[in-house]
């Protein structure tokens, strides 16, 4: 069977040495290939072509969990409570993910990445829980499932992890503020924070804000989220448009 090229976004960081690396975490890596899919990482690179060169190059995109996106890409100062952005990788994804909708390639959000896919569309975020939302809500836990959220039913999301009320994992500051046009909410936790997103018409894009491959392995439910993005990817893979 063919397995599929998918690219995953990868980010800048500092090891135990204080190293800088570039990488992203196994755990999506993993997933991946044992739903079938080959890997590339894709390097936070900002020069003119690498965001088209790269969604030409893979059958579908994983955009990873990383750091907080600037401000200014969806019209906003930069929040305090923010973290320091990587410019390079913010414009290598913003433009690879508005590429890659117009041409129909499998995509997949995690974290940052649910973030990341409503900004390129043209929505915005809330730019720090703690400080902006009145919740009781754990968004930024260390448990291995930190809260429950509720998913549409009839959606794709619902297809793959259940329709309902679901435990998740989370770890996050921040979330979706105004929604991006060609996008639904999915699901969302008690306090209405938005935790999955799809497309509306149908084309292969999902986000999700909580992390599946970190809980894939005792939860393998989780896994048909990487099985749905192989499989879209083989599809694409053989397609006219590929």
């Amino acid at each position: 069977m063919i397995r599929p090229l998918i690219g995953i976004t990868v980010g800048r960081f500092l090891d135990k040495d204080k190293r800088k690396r570039i990488g992203c975490g196994p755990a999506y890596i993993n997933e991946v290939a044992l739903a079938g899919g080959s890997v590339v990482l894709l390097p936070p690179v900002a020069e003119d072509g690498s965001a088209q060169a790269m969604i030409e190059a893979v059958d579908g995109l994983l955009f990873a969990g990383g750091g907080d996106v600037h401000g200014s890409e969806f019209g906003q100062p930069h929040h305090p409570k923010a973290n320091e952005p990587d410019r390079d990788r913010d414009r290598l994804e913003l433009e690879a993910a508005r590429l890659g909708a117009k041409r129909g390639l499998p995509m997949l959000g995690i974290c940052r990445g649910i973030q990341l896919l409503n900004i390129a569309l043209g929505g915005d975020l809330i730019q720090d829980i703690p400080s902006l939302v009145t919740t009781d809500t754990q968004h930024d836990s260390k448990r291995p499932l930190a809260h429950t959220i509720a998913v549409e039913r009839k959606s794709l999301i619902a297809s793959l992890i259940g329709p309902g009320t679901v435990e998740v994992n989370s770890r996050h500051h921040q979330a979706l503020g105004r929604m991006a046009r060609g996008l639904r909410v999915a699901a969302r936790a008690s306090d209405g924070i938005i935790e999955a997103v799809e497309a509306d018409d149908g084309r292969p894009i999902l986000g999700v804000q909580f992390h599946p491959e970190d809980i894939a392995a005792d939860y393998p439910k989780f896994r048909t989220i990487f099985e749905w993005l192989v499989t879209q990817a083989r599809r694409f893979r053989r397609s006219p448009a590929k």
